[in-house]
């Protein structure tokens, strides 16, 4: 067995590799758990718009409306439940979770109206859920992240721009 410099760069470049699967299992386990919190207010407010729909005898223009702003509810809830105890790569959660949340709906949906819907419907909302995760976790991340607020050495908080030393 080798015991050089190469030898145990070798060893720890595997091990680095590791901890990066590691770190991909933790952020999807976050976002799993996100979206699955996410499914029973998703799922609680279908039923509920359901039942308002059979009372009430609504416009079908409006069941369309009120089901994507359902859809992007359940996708921003789900974004934040799965960003909310992570220090690094939220947005990366946020996306996964934005994807679960379109995939698993689109299982839940389709297991209770008895056949799968439209394919290049389901990839345009796959887009619209990663788009809409994405931008709500950096977001999340940017206001109430660690760095969020950060000041600078005078306690002035820092700006965003180019500095002019």
């Amino acid at each position: 067995m080798e015991t050089n410099k190469k030898g145990a760069a070798v060893a720890k470049a595997a091990a680095k590799s590791d901890v990066k699967s590691t770190s991909f299992w933790k952020l999807f386990k976050a976002a799993l758990k996100g979206t699955l919190i996410s499914m029973v207010f998703t799922v609680a407010v279908t039923l509920l718009f359901a039942l308002v729909i059979k009372e009430t005898g609504m416009k079908d223009n409006a069941i369309g409306i009120i089901n994507q702003v359902v859809k992007i509810g359940g996708i921003l809830l789900a974004t934040f439940f799965a960003v909310k105890g992570l220090q690094e790569k939220q947005w990366l959660a946020g996306g996964m979770a934005g994807i679960l949340f379109i995939l698993i709906s689109y299982l839940i949906f389709s297991l209770i109206e008895g056949m799968f819907g439209n394919v290049a419907v389901l990839f345009s909302n796959l887009l619209m859920g990663l788009v809409v995760g994405l931008v709500f976790a950096i977001i999340i991340a940017n206001f109430f992240g660690k760095r969020a607020g950060a000041k600078s050495r005078l306690g002035r908080p820092r700006r965003m721009g180019m500095s002019t030393k």
